[in-house]
C-alpha cells in the first residue's frame, strides 16, 4: 500500500536537521512470535499495554481468515510495513455494542473513556541534551466507524502502569493534531524530542485532550470497530540527529546562540560584521572595526575612531580631533591658512610678517582710511591714495600672500552686514589687481562676526567698520 508521510518538528518549525549520520532504530515485534489469539503482545517483552486496555497483535502468519491475520483480519484489511507484524489499538468516548438476536440488530450504549496504549521498552536510555527523531505509521482500520485526532507519545523513565482502561490522564511530549483517516494507505508521523535523559519507555496512543471526533461510514454497522476508532501501527523508529535551528551549520546543543546565525569562531553566535568581534561584545556591529575600539572603525588608522574623528578617511593627530596638521603648528590643515609653513594660530596658521615702521603705517592707515559710500561696495576717491600707499608695499614685497578682509560694525541684518564686507574686500582687491601687484590675491568678508572695538558707541562703531591686510610668505 502506498505511504503517506506527515511530519511535525514539535520543537520549532524552523528546526533544521543537520547530521543525518546516526543510526536509525527500528522496533519491531519478533516476527518468529505469532499470537494464538487476542492480548498476546506480551510474547515480546519488550512490548507492554500502559494501563489495562489491551493492544491487538497481527500476524503474517496467521491465516488472512483469522481475526488476527495480515492482510485480512476481523476489522479489515491492511498490508504491513515489511515486518511480519502489526498492532491494533482502539479508542473511543460513547460506543455501542451491537448484537443480532434472531433477526434483530440490538445495541447497548458503553459510556466509556476508553484507550490501548502500546509501550515500548529501548535497548538503552535516552540521553540527557541529545536529540531524537521518533517516527511511527497508523492506518485506519477499514471497519472503524471514527477517526481520531490527539496521537501522542509520551516518554518515561520507568514502565507506565495505569490502574484502569481509560485514556491517560499524562500529557505526551509529542503530539499531533492531524486527524488520519487513510484506511487503505499507512500515515507515517514522526517529530523531534530532546531527551531530558534516562528515558527508557516510549507510550503510542490517543490522549487525554483528544477523542475519537469524525464518524466514518463502516463497511459493517454490527462490526465491533464500528463503533470506535481503530487503528493499526507498525514501524516504530527512532534516530538521534542534531538540529540547526539557525541553519548556521553548528548544532543547536553546541550553539550558544542556537536562535540566530552564527559563526564557529563564536560557539554559534554572530558577528555580523565579520571583524572578528562577536555583536554581544562589538559596539558597532554592522561596520567592521577593531578590538582596541570595540568593534568600531578607524577608517585612516590614526588611533583615533571615526565617531570620534573630524577627518576619518584622512590621517590625523589627536590634538586637532583626528586631522592632518602638516606644519604641526597645531591647526588642522582644512583651517590653516599656511597648511605647510608652521604659523601661529592667531594669524591663521601662517607666519608672521615683520613689517618695517613705514609698511605698518600704510597698512594701519588702510584700517581706517579706506572708505564706501553708504551701504554700497563703491571705494570713495578719497580713499585712493591710501590703496596706492598699499599697491607700493605689496609691489616692494611681491612674495607675500595678501588676504584682504572686510569687516562692518553690528547695525542691520548679520547676512546683509556679511555680504557687504565680502563686496567691500573683493572691490579693494580688484583695485590692487587693476594696479599691477604682482602678489597672490584673495579677499574675504567677516561682517560684524570679528569687532575689534565696542559697537554701543558710535566710535566703536567707525573702527569696526574697515578693511585689513593679512600678508603672509607666500607658499
Amino acid at each position: 500500500m502506498k505511504k503517506i508521510w506527515i511530519s511535525f518538528l514539535i520543537l520549532t518549525a524552523l528546526a533544521n536537521v543537520v547530521s543525518a549520520q546516526n543510526k536509525t532504530i527500528t522496533i519491531k515485534y519478533r516476527d518468529s512470535l505469532v499470537p494464538k489469539g487476542f492480548h498476546q503482545i506480551g510474547l515480546d517483552n519488550r512490548f507492554t499495554n500502559a494501563n489495562k486496555a489491551t493492544v491487538d497483535l497481527f500476524s503474517f502468519k496467521k491465516k488472512s481468515a483469522q481475526a488476527l491475520g495480515i492482510p485480512g483480519n476481523y476489522v479489515g484489511l491492511q498490508d504491513t510495513l515489511g515486518s511480519k507484524n502489526y498492532f491494533g489499538l482502539i479508542t473511543y468516548n460513547t460506543a455501542k455494542e451491537c448484537k443480532l438476536k434472531g433477526f434483530k440488530e440490538v445495541c447497548t450504549t458503553i459510556n466509556e473513556n476508553y484507550a490501548e496504549y502500546l509501550q515500548v521498552k529501548l535497548a538503552e536510555p535516552l540521553v540527557q541534551g541529545k536529540t531524537y527523531k521518533v517516527s511511527f505509521n497508523i492506518s485506519l482500520a477499514d471497519y472503524s466507524g471514527f477517526a481520531t485526532s490527539g496521537w501522542g507519545v509520551m516518554f518515561s523513565n520507568t514502565q507506565v502502569k495505569e490502574a484502569n482502561d481509560n485514556r491517560m490522564s499524562a500529557e505526551p511530549q509529542l503530539s499531533f493534531t492531524e486527524k488520519v483517516t487513510n484506511i487503505k494507505d499507512w500515515t507515517e508521523l514522526s517529530a523531534v524530542y530532546a531527551a531530558k535523559g534516562g528515558e527508557q519507555y516510549m507510550v503510542f496512543g490517543v490522549f487525554n485532550k483528544n477523542f475519537a471526533t469524525e464518524a466514518i461510514q463502516s463497511k459493517y454497522s454490527v462490526s465491533f470497530a464500528s463503533t470506535k476508532a481503530y487503528y493499526y501501527l507498525s514501524d516504530i523508529k527512532y534516530t538521534e540527529v542534531n538540529l540547526d535551528k539557525d541553519k548556521d551549520g553548528i548544532p543547536d546543543n553546541e550553539d550558544k546562540c542556537p536562535t540566530v546565525f552564527g559563526v564557529s569562531a563564536f560557539a554559534g553566535c554572530p558577528d555580523t560584521d565579520g571583524d572578528g568581534i562577536q555583536d554581544s561584545e562589538d559596539k558597532c556591529p554592522t561596520v567592521a572595526g577593531i578590538k582596541e575600539f570595540m568593534g568600531c572603525p578607524d577608517s585612516d588608522g590614526d588611533g583615533i575612531q571615526d565617531s570620534e574623528d573630524a577627518c576619518p578617511k584622512v590621517a590625523g593627530k589627536k590634538e586637532t580631533k583626528g586631522c592632518p596638521d602638516t606644519d604641526g603648528d597645531g591647526l588642522a590643515d582644512d583651517v590653516d591658512r599656511c597648511p605647510n609653513v608652521a604659523g601661529p594660530v592667531s594669524n591663521d596658521g601662517c607666519p608672521e610678517v615683520k613689517l618695517d615702521d613705514k609698511a605698518k603705517q600704510i597698512f594701519k592707515q588702510a584700517m581706517t582710511g579706506i572708505q564706501f559710500e553708504t551701504g554700497k561696495d563703491v571705494i570713495k576717491k578719497t580713499s585712493y591714495g591710501i590703496l596706492d600707499n598699499v599697491v607700493s608695499v605689496l609691489k616692494s614685497n611681491p612674495t607675500w600672500d595678501t588676504e584682504v578682509d572686510g569687516h562692518t560694525d553690528n547695525v542691520g541684518n548679520a547676512t546683509a552686514n556679511k555680504d557687504l564686507s565680502q563686496r567691500r574686500a573683493n572691490a579693494v582687491m580688484k583695485y590692487l589687481q587693476d594696479k599691477g601687484v604682482p602678489n597672490k590675491l584673495s579677499a574675504k568678508g567677516y561682517g560684524m562676526e570679528r569687532p575689534i572695538a565696542d559697537n554701543k558707541t558710535a566710535a566703536g562703531r567707525t573702527k569696526n567698520r574697515r578693511v585689513e591686510f593679512k600678508v603672509t610668505f607666500e607658499q
